[in-house]
């Protein structure tokens, strides 16, 4: 075992025995996500492909070991989950910004976090997500946070159908991004597609500024969505 992986493991130890803690993926004693969850999410795997209009690639389905951390992350202050989360948004991100034809880099556009999340988390969960996928990356395109949410807007959490898709559209353009999305290719990168709504609505807010969305990557794709998937092997 590498030296730096063997101290890393003997301070984890250490610190379990201070704060007992469990895989918060499969319960296993001693570690807040297990050296097993870890290799299951790190199995490489093609993209999956979404059609909703326009194509859109994620990670995975929103299950498993990648359900867990992503909930973690997002909720459960684990920020520092977003290293290894963002590693995986890197492949669909990579497949969506190649759909892009311009000379110009495309502007990737992240869906945004109401200001009261962003208060309670400290963090914008979807902006860090895409930091981390781009890292040491010779990536296309131009982060941009060119979204806000509207008065009202809220999680989508237990929402039905139709208190979703009207939640959904609570999302403008920021007045001062309108400049930088005439004319140019467009990313969207969220972290979880659901009933895909939010990222319709993300797609009409940057498109009324000019901009044409092109593809979108998100991290994984909710069971629900499972029909729609075109095929895990991306040809």
């Amino acid at each position: 075992m590498p030296l730096p992986h063997l101290l890393r493991e003997l301070a984890l130890d250490l610190l379990a025995l201070v704060w007992p803690t469990e895989c918060l993926a499969c319960g296993a004693p001693d570690r807040e996500f297990c050296d097993d969850c870890v290799a299951e999410i790190h199995v490489p795997t093609p993209p999956l492909r979404v059609e909703i209009g326009i194509p859109a690639y994620a990670r995975g389905l929103y299950a498993g070991p990648l359900r867990a951390l992503l909930l973690a992350y997002k909720n459960g202050g684990r920020a520092r989950g977003a290293a290894l989360l963002g590693a995986q948004l890197r492949e669909p991100l990579a497949r969506a910004v190649a759909e892009c034809t311009d000379t110009a880099p495309p502007v990737l556009v992240p869906v945004p976090s109401t200001p009261a999340r962003f208060r309670e988390r400290g963090y914008r969960p979807v902006e860090l997500l895409l930091a981390h996928a781009r890292r040491g990356q010779a990536m296309r395109g131009q982060v941009r946070r060119a979204l806000r949410t509207t008065r009202g807007r809220r999680g989508q959490v237990g929402l039905s159908p139709r208190e979703r898709a009207r939640n959904a559209r609570m999302i403008a353009v920021r007045h001062a991004a309108r400049p930088g999305l005439g004319g140019r290719e467009v990313v969207l990168v969220d972290d979880v597609m659901t009933t895909g709504a939010t990222l319709l609505a993300a797609r009409d807010a940057c498109e009324s500024a000019g901009s044409r969305v092109v593809a979108i990557a998100v991290l994984c794709v909710a069971e629900s969505r499972a029909e729609q998937v075109l095929g895990a092997q991306i040809r």
